[in-house]
């Protein structure tokens, strides 16, 4: 009868068997967490490119718009070695629309707001319309062959993204 009752003494987990299990479990946990935070930080910048990339496409497809159916804006000062960010960049052309079937002059401007805001107004004291968010540096020029140079950065979260695109537009002065 003695062995029988020293196995039922024996039953269970010895401390150092509990020690070296919390350990496991701990490392386990630890390294759960750290895939769990990568993958939040890998959504977010997703999230962040995309919304970026999309105020960018906003832009552009405006002014695509915009700039082929103008003249190329007189620039004054806006060189390359010194473009325009504050001062509005705006453009004379012809537009139909629906309401309008008849093609009319008409000028529409983009002006940044030097903080977050590219706003698009149509008919010089027209409602002007954000065409893009978050933007945080914006700037223009006309070069030698009459083609505008647009430079826009967007920053959303801790991801920036710049474009620069050449409109050539397409009305002659």
């Amino acid at each position: 009868m003695k062995p029988t009752r020293r196995a039922n003494l024996q039953s269970g987990y010895t401390l150092v068997e509990v020690i070296i299990a919390l350990a496991i479990g701990a490392l386990l946990m630890v390294a759960l967490t750290s895939v769990i935070f990568s993958a939040v930080r890998a959504s977010a910048v997703a999230t962040s490119r995309v919304q970026a990339s999309a105020e960018i496409r906003n832009f552009e497809y405006y002014a695509y718009d915009d700039f082929a159916r103008s003249q190329a804006p007189s620039s004054g000062v806006c060189t390359q070695a010194s473009p325009c960010t504050t001062q509005a960049l705006t453009l004379t052309g012809i537009q139909v629309s629906n309401t309008t079937p008849q093609p009319h002059t008409v000028t529409v401007s983009y002006i940044w707001d030097g903080t977050s805001n590219l706003d698009r107004s149509v008919g010089g004291g027209g409602p002007s319309r954000h065409t893009a968010t978050d933007v945080t540096a914006f700037d223009w020029y006309v070069d030698a062959n009459s083609t505008v140079v647009v430079s826009i950065s967007v920053t959303v979260g801790t991801y920036t993204e710049t474009s620069t695109f050449r409109f050539y537009p397409r009305m002659s002065p």
